[in-house]
């Protein structure tokens, strides 16, 4: 095995522990590859040769199909990826925590997971220049940042069927989902009860409304008494205790000056900028 001597990655491939190196060096120290036709830079050529497809039309490159449903990328990785959703937890392989009941059937994601095992200090974080937002991982800072550029200075992504558009890749993939109806695209669905999406973070939600509090615990408020069983609902009560502005994130409409401490809220006023015929088009 190829051992890091900055941390505990190891490979059993020189290659993927000279390119694990990258990641300990200050963008000064290496040589960057950079794009001919924006401003795109990065420590590693493989990043390059896949962020450069994004300059090209789909009659220029290679385009892989699914063969089950409409999905279709530039990306060969990206596929296969994509091919997994179609198939049950039980016909692939699983990475599986060891400190939990969490599975995945993608190394990366579990690999993200074990983050959250770990403290503030063994870690470290990246944080944000611009607001006191920080993360344990690196690509949820890359993801954070792109809500502080203007719309001229990223790639947009745009909806065939109505107005919408967003700087977030992942974003725009849920949005499509709106436009289609539950017969046409994977749905997850709960084994103890009725409830399907057509989002697994959603599934993932639901399935705590099933577990006793002594199984998964709880995310309390320090300010007063309220507590849930997913984070995600403590980090939005949390802006009701009067965060000053600068103190929070903002999700802001791409499309107007309109802006607010909830997603939530900015999805609602995102129908203002649809026409009537897709908004009840896309709910039937």
């Amino acid at each position: 095995m190829f051992k890091c001597a900055s941390c505990g990655y190891q490979s059993k491939h020189r290659r993927a522990l000279t390119r694990h190196l990258l990641t300990h060096k200050d963008i000064r120290e290496v040589r960057l590859h950079k794009c001919a036709e924006c401003e795109f830079q990065t420590k590693y050529r493989k990043s390059l040769t896949k962020h450069v497809l994004i300059h090209k039309d789909i009659s220029e490159v290679q385009m892989y199909n699914c063969e089950i449903c409409e999905y279709q990328t530039k990306h060969s990785a990206t596929f296969k990826r994509h091919l997994l959703c179609h198939k049950d937890i039980s016909e692939v392989q699983t990475f599986k925590c060891e400190m939990c009941k969490y599975q995945t059937k993608h190394r990366g994601n579990l690999t993200k997971h074990l983050l959250s095992h770990k403290n503030v200090s063994e870690v470290g974080l990246y944080k944000c220049e611009i607001c006191p937002y920080q993360a344990k991982c690196k690509s949820y800072l890359k993801k954070h940042l792109v809500r502080h550029k203007d719309i001229s200075e990223v790639q947009m992504f745009k909806c065939g069927t109505c107005e919408y558009q967003t700087k977030h890749s992942a974003t725009f993939k849920r949005h499509l989902l709106s436009h289609k109806d539950a017969s046409e695209v994977q749905m997850f669905k709960c084994e103890m009860c009725e409830y399907q999406t057509k989002h697994r973070g959603n599934l993932i939600k639901h399935l705590l409304s099933h577990r006793s509090i002594s199984e998964v615990g709880l995310y309390k408020c320090e300010i007063c008494p309220y507590q849930a069983k997913c984070k995600s609902y403590l980090t939005k009560h949390l802006l009701c205790h009067d965060k000053d502005i600068s103190e929070v994130g903002l999700y802001k409409c791409e499309m107007c000056e309109y802006q607010t401490r909830y997603r939530a809220d900015l999805k609602r006023h995102l129908l203002c900028h649809r026409d009537i015929s897709n908004i009840s088009s896309a709910n039937v």
